[in-house]
């Protein structure tokens, strides 16, 4: 492999283009190839200038890139990274479309192979009611660990409207659909997510809850939950 290959792929692992490892494995094959190559090409053409067919080599565009998307139903566009570069497959993006992603860039189909999105998350989620998903928002779930089941049981637990941020804030502070079930089963009915939150911040129970209605306190808001546990009543 010639050092104006070596110095591009460089570059493109700069720019974000190209992860290390991708970049580890292109110039693995740029390897095995240089020697080939070189006696193909005519002699002008072996200096390691930026001709052409180098770009076009290093970023991968050619026929095949191009039939894979058409199949897929995406445009496809030369200045498009290569999707075949970050592993993803005709099969893939299609996957996504069936799953609820119908028109997809090439940069969101990228980030979304890249943070380990598959077709079966991306379907769970879009069952969910979350009406108007985005693709930020489906990797930033994902990073954070939350799964179409979770989400699911946060809302047969009876919290409506669930956003995203809902989400990721009730994960965050440990809260689970047991937790939130058991304040309604206690007679906290209608909080809100900023409300459920505090209680568990307060380490506030059921229990807790059940016990103080059972002593006649039965109009309990959050306010006197939290004084209640304050003073250690």
């Amino acid at each position: 492999m010639a050092n104006a290959e070596r110095k591009k792929i460089l570059e493109m692992v700069a720019s974000g283009r190209l992860t290390v490892e991708q970049a580890d494995q292109l110039m693995d094959l740029l390897s095995t190839r240089s020697a080939t190559d070189a006696e193909k090409q005519p002699e002008g053409q072996r200096t390691g200038e930026y001709t052409q067919e180098f770009i076009g080599r290093i970023r991968g565009y050619g026929k095949g890139m191009e039939k894979e998307l058409r199949a897929a139903g995406l445009k496809w566009d030369r200045s498009d990274p290569d999707l075949k570069m970050y592993g993803i497959s005709a099969a893939y993006i299609r996957g996504l479309q069936e799953a609820g992603l119908g028109e997809l860039t090439v940069e969101e189909i990228i980030s979304l192979k890249n943070n380990h999105v598959d077709t079966d998350y991306v379907r769970a989620l879009m069952d969910l009611d979350m009406p108007d998903l985005t693709v930020k928002q489906i990797i930033t779930l994902k990073n954070y660990g939350l799964d179409g089941d979770y989400i699911r049981g946060l809302q047969e637990a009876g919290i409506a409207d669930l956003t995203t941020k809902h989400c990721i804030n009730l994960k965050n502070h440990e809260v689970d659909a047991a937790y939130i079930r058991a304040l309604r089963e206690a007679g906290l009915i209608n909080l809100t997510v900023k409300q459920i939150i505090v209680l568990k911040t307060y380490e506030v129970s059921a229990d807790e809850v059940r016990a103080w209605r059972e002593a006649g306190l039965n109009d309990l808001t959050v306010e006197h939950i939290l004084a209640l546990k304050k003073y250690g009543v």
